[in-house]
């Protein structure tokens, strides 16, 4: 049967996704949690912080996410490890690996090392920077090595909420984080807008099984609807 379409063959980038995709898939035992959390002032915050600056230098969700993301592997280091060779390997430090689209629709995931101790402002220029050699073709070995857990976001596609992220082996989980929007939720006798961000943890079952990985999705959650608890660093990175 003739195609329809001429037969492409995958570039470079694209085949070696493909190959870790595969080795994940048959690999792991992947278990996905989905959640959803108010973060009113997760929002709130946002804009506090975004207020009065020029575009250019405006806090993106991503980096925000990515501070709570690490001060809850802080707390729970049983899904900040890797599974070599039948071994857990547990980790001093957070080396989060941050899904980025590119413009030719490959993916890379650039890696910000030690980010639980890097302030919000630092951590948000070092993803500015890494985005942008990313779609310059420019990363480098050293740039997407040494991923302790991944984080992607797809709050870009509004019709995306809940995904089934695939874990980047040897890490032992990924969360996916879905398109904020504002829904009513019941609070006591009444009905209010909020808004709502959908979570989707998927961790490897050989390595950690369902009990720490649902008391992680509920200290991230609570890192989300209270930003006041997070680190973020501010006073360091020139923030008030």
């Amino acid at each position: 049967m003739t195609p329809d379409t001429p037969v492409r063959r995958l570039g470079p980038m694209q085949r070696m996704a493909a190959e870790r995709l595969t080795r994940s898939h048959l690999e792991t035992a992947p278990v996905t949690l989905f959640g959803e959390v108010e973060c009113d002032a997760f929002v709130a915050l946002r804009e506090r912080l975004n207020a009065g600056k020029p575009k250019a230098e405006r806090y993106s969700y991503t980096p925000l996410l990515a501070k709570a993301l690490a001060q809850a592997l802080v707390e729970h280091p049983q899904l900040n490890c890797t599974l070599v060779d039948g071994a857990l390997h547990a980790h001093a430090q957070v080396n989060l690996g941050v899904a980025l689209a590119l413009p030719d629709g490959n993916l890379v995931v650039p890696v910000v090392k030690d980010a639980a101790r890097k302030p919000l402002a630092a951590l948000a220029r070092e993803l500015r920077e890494l985005e942008a050699r990313g779609a310059a073709g420019r990363l480098t070995r050293e740039d997407v090595s040494d991923g302790t857990f991944t984080l992607t976001n797809a709050g870009m596609v509004p019709g995306a909420r809940w995904t089934t992220p695939i874990i980047a082996i040897p890490q032992c989980a990924i969360l996916g984080v879905g398109a904020l929007r504002r829904a009513p939720v019941v609070r006591g006798e009444r009905i209010e807008a909020a808004w709502l961000v959908p979570t989707s943890l998927t961790f490897d079952h050989r390595a950690v099984n369902g009990v720490p990985a649902s008391r992680f999705v509920e200290t991230l959650h609570g890192l989300l609807a209270a930003p006041e608890r997070v680190d973020f660093g501010l006073e360091e990175g020139g923030e008030r």
